[in-house]
């Protein structure tokens, strides 16, 4: 009885020590530079941590490139808190483009993100925002093969002086 007692004891242990660690969605943020956008409250703890550090710069990208039309509510909130604190958000053309293809193309996507940014700026937030004060964000965006304009990267950036 006590071998086998011993047995599965052991047994487990090795199971316990094999097993992979699992992302803890309570731990606190982590401070990068760099960061991909996952659409849960771990990126807001992470991207709080990382503009409350000395980062000029943090740049979100993004694994699944979206339409400037249809930013995530998640970032959508981050970037209205930015305009809310006097900070601007400003969309640049994809590099190497000088002009659109469509010269109403980006006049419609810079309403469409303000129209989106002024909504959600008088909605409550559930995240403080508070980190986000005091920087501006560049949202570029680049052409996909199918030569639509998405979004590549948000870099949130401390202003120049």
């Amino acid at each position: 009885m006590h071998k086998l007692i011993f047995t599965i004891s052991c047994f487990i242990f090795f199971l316990i020590g094999c097993a992979s660690k699992p992302i803890n969605l309570f731990e606190p943020g982590q401070s990068k530079p760099k960061m991909e956008f996952i659409d849960i409250s771990k990126f807001d703890r992470d991207l709080s941590t990382s503009l409350s550090d000395k980062h000029d710069s943090v740049e979100v990208a993004f694994y699944d490139k979206v339409s400037p039309n249809n930013v995530p509510d998640r970032l959508q909130k981050w970037l209205s808190s930015i305009e809310k604190t006097g900070g601007k958000v400003e969309v640049r053309r994809p590099e190497g483009e000088f002009a659109s293809k469509d010269p109403f193309a980006l006049l419609s996507l810079a309403g469409t993100l303000f129209s989106t940014l002024k909504s959600l700026a008088t909605k409550p937030f559930e995240q403080d925002y508070e980190t986000a004060k005091g920087r501006n964000a560049i949202i570029q965006l680049e052409r996909n093969k199918s030569g639509e304009a998405v979004i590549s990267k948000i870099t949130f950036v401390k202003p120049e002086k």
